[in-house]
């Protein structure tokens, strides 16, 4: 009676970076528990097919230093791309509510849809922001950049990814410098790519300015 291991030992990463070293032989009959596997057993499973072929198939869970017999193992890969987005011209610091009240920034609007109307602003501190905001927004100045952070974090996986989370604010896991402070991160995005039993599944993540995402709209 024979019983062949099949070639090709796999090792899957998921996405906190637990690995799982896979074995499966094929035979007449069960196999017995494979030699060189590294780790603690997660699992054995015994399917027979119509043919009766004997598919005996070991999961070990590994340190994080293992290769269980694998030539490479699998490695979160991750990507950050920095560029800029825009946003409302009224949203920058310059024009917050510690200096511009929401009526200020009202009665601007207000007279920038009627152009022969000038608003006029009392004598205070903050009257040459009000008429710096004025000054953009009719001369069809809207918008201004900002830093954006994309994240993409690339992983195997053994099963599709479940897409419940795709739109809530989510942290990548990943440490990355230069962060706006009190910036949480938005799961905008998840795809996979493979066959029963390995996918490749890349998450992305798109940051926030200061202050988070807005837990009542993405909480």
């Amino acid at each position: 009676m024979a019983v062949y291991e099949q070639p090709g030992r796999t090792i899957t990463v998921d996405k906190d970076g637990k690995q799982t070293l896979t074995v499966v032989y094929i035979g007449d009959q069960e196999a017995s528990a494979p030699s060189g596997a590294s780790g603690t057993r997660k699992s054995k499973t015994v399917t027979t097919d119509v043919a009766g072929q004997v598919k005996t198939t070991f999961q070990y869970d590994l340190d994080a230093s293992s290769t269980g017999g694998s030539t490479a193992a699998t490695q979160v890969q991750v990507e950050i791309v920095s560029s800029v987005r825009t946003v409302p011209i009224e949203t920058h610091p310059n024009f917050s509510e510690q200096y511009l009240s929401a009526a200020d920034k009202k009665k601007i609007k207000d007279a920038v849809s009627v152009p022969d109307r000038s608003p006029t602003f009392e004598d205070t501190g903050n009257k040459a922001r009000a008429i710096s905001l004025y000054g953009y927004l009719i001369n069809g100045v809207e918008s201004y950049y900002v830093p954006s952070l994309i994240v993409r974090k690339t992983y195997q996986a053994s099963s599709p990814p479940s897409a419940g989370k795709v739109g809530k604010i989510t942290s990548p896991g990943v440490s990355i410098a230069g962060v706006p402070k009190g910036a949480t991160f938005l799961l905008i995005n998840i795809s996979s790519r493979g066959q029963t039993g390995a996918y490749s599944v890349t998450e992305e993540y798109e940051m926030s300015g200061e202050g988070g995402w807005d837990t009542f709209l993405y909480g």
